[in-house]
């Protein structure tokens, strides 16, 4: 046991302790033999770390004093995981659950591939276990959007093994610590959505590759934690593509602003059609007002989300 790479899984958890139970659970049957979990809680206030302490007592537990959301969240646990020496990081949704080999063929394959900067697992949903809900993607710079390549096929769809892509999902990303340090983590200018894009982006830009591979799978409780009509996640959602195409744009031209400016034109007046309490289009404008007077982070809801409103999730992801 003491020769194979120590692993960190940083699982970040805000109200959500079924959620949090349900993935450490899956842990058990992981069959790897030797790794720590790292659960950051970001302030719950529905006494999320007092029960799985008790019920997981083998698990690093770090609590903030406030909600630093998804990036501050998963960037404490990745230096809690340079602390204990782990040499990878699996940074996990806490709304999923993982397969027994999941860290065997993650290591595996990075240590075979030491062109590549971040792994994923294949994903598939929870309520539909053979249906993939993500198997790499494509991410434009200069939109913030990304398109997904195997989105609602099953395994035996897929043409081979590895996926190489250039966006990976924050729900499940393994890499190496020292490289997660060295890219600086997550950006905390986002807070909530987008920060993995620039994860991605970053880690390219070292000439490194990104791949998703086949042979393990994660399950994803899809909407667990970013629920539909809400101001608050479009807010993000909206706000932070933004951002995040004014940090990492290349050779920006009209073509891309005419774009962008469809798209999300288009999301406006398609939610002002379809939601009856206008709760998305009331978040993309507010997100594009934030985002012109140039408010990054936790923004307008960094006091609503510290005094654990607005559902049970936001702040984990």
């Amino acid at each position: 046991m003491s020769g194979l790479p120590l692993i960190a899984v940083v699982i970040v958890n805000y109200n959500g302790y079924q959620l949090t139970r349900d993935c450490l659970d899956s842990f058990r049957g992981v069959g790897y033999g030797n790794f720590e979990i790292i659960v950051v809680d970001n302030a719950s206030v529905d006494g999320s770390v007092a029960q799985l302490s008790v019920e997981f007592p083998g698990v690093h537990y770090l609590q903030h004093d406030r909600n630093a959301g998804f990036t501050g969240g998963n960037n404490l646990g990745i230096e809690k995981a340079r602390q204990l020496g782990a040499e990878y990081v699996f940074l996990l949704n806490n709304d999923t659950v993982v397969s027994e080999n999941v860290l065997d063929e993650l290591l595996h394959f990075m240590q075979t591939n030491p062109g590549i900067g971040i792994a994923g697992p294949l994903t598939f949903y929870f309520e539909a276990r053979d249906t993939i809900s993500f198997g790499g993607g494509e991410i434009n710079r200069n939109t913030g959007r990304y398109c997904q390549l195997h989105k609602g096929k099953k395994l035996e769809e897929l043409p081979g093994g590895v996926i190489y892509c250039s966006f990976i999902e924050g729900a499940a990303m393994f890499l190496r610590t020292d490289l997660a340090l060295r890219v600086g983590g997550f950006s905390n200018v986002y807070f909530l959505t987008s920060e993995e894009s620039e994860l991605c982006v970053r880690v390219a830009d070292r000439g490194l590759r990104l791949a998703v591979i086949t042979s393990c799978s994660v399950w994803h409780k899809i909407s667990q934690s970013l629920k539909g009509g809400s101001t608050l996640r479009d807010y993000y959602v909206f706000r932070n593509k933004l951002i995040f195409v004014e940090r990492n744009a290349l050779d920006f031209g009209l073509d891309d602003l005419a774009s962008l400016s469809w798209f999300y034109l288009k999301c406006f007046v398609s939610s002002l059609r379809r939601d009856r309490d206008l709760a998305t289009a009331k978040g993309i404008a507010l997100g594009v007002f934030d985002f012109l007077a140039g408010v990054s982070g936790p923004g307008r809801y960094a006091g609503k989300l510290n005094a654990g409103c607005e559902g049970t999730s936001l702040g984990n992801r």
